[in-house]
Parts: structure tokens; C-alpha cells; sequence
């Protein structure tokens, strides 16, 4: 009688060769767009107390309900300015690539708060 080993062995590389490799180039990183404007932070729906002073944002109830994004950093920018915050919040009124800052975040990104509402780009780091 023959062993199972015995005739799977010689098969080995014949069942290996076959299993996926990696990739041999890496994906780039996807760039979202959209509006980027500001609100008052407080008790976020990730559960923190933040301030106005820190660099925190709100991303779209549509992204934050369908990924784990708390507490993950984003890159905002703006005509060649950006800025870092962590989110810490559901905007409920963003459209999907859409983000709400902080009143600091917001104003070192735009200068100032005063534009209110600017279209920019932001993506996960």
C-alpha cells in the first residue's frame, strides 16, 4: 500500500507554483477630494473630548460607518498647504470624500477661518 506522504511529496512543487505571489508593484495611494470646512469639536463619535486648538477631524458619516477609522491620521490639502489631524468624529452632513476640521486645523490649512467652505484633498497616512 502506498502512503499518502509518498504520493503527495513528489507533488509539492507542482501545488506550490501554483499559489499567488505578491504584487511587483505596489498600489499608490488613493486621493480623495471634496469639501473641507470646519465645526466645534467636543465629545466625538469615537468617544474623545477634543478642543478647537487640536488638529482633529470628522470624516463622512458614509466612511466612518463603513471602516474603523478612529484614531487613524489624515493628510489635508489645500493650494499646496496641508495639514495633519486625527479623526475623531462623524460629520453627518459631509458628503463621502468630504471632511470637517477643527477651527486650528482649518485656519493653518486656509489661512484663516474666514473662507468657511474650500475644495481640497486629503488621504490616510
Amino acid at each position: 500500500m502506498v502512503s499518502f506522504t509518498a504520493i503527495l511529496l513528489p507533488l509539492l512543487p507542482l501545488l506550490t507554483s501554483a499559489l499567488p505571489t505578491a504584487p511587483s508593484s505596489s498600489l499608490a495611494p488613493r486621493e480623495n477630494f471634496g469639501d473641507i470646512t470646519f465645526y466645534n469639536t467636543g465629545l466625538g463619535a469615537c468617544g474623545f473630548f477634543n478642543n478647537d486648538e487640536e488638529y482633529v477631524v470628522a470624516v463622512s458619516a458614509a466612511l466612518f460607518d463603513s471602516q474603523s477609522v478612529c484614531g487613524r491620521s489624515i493628510s489635508v490639502n489645500f493650494n499646496g498647504r496641508s495639514v495633519n489631524a486625527q479623526v475623531v468624529d462623524r460629520c453627518a452632513g459631509c458628503a463621502f470624500g468630504d471632511v470637517d476640521l477643527s477651527p486650528r486645523a482649518f485656519s493653518d490649512l486656509t489661512g484663516s477661518l474666514d473662507a468657511g467652505r474650500v475644495q481640497g484633498s486629503w488621504d490616510f497616512i
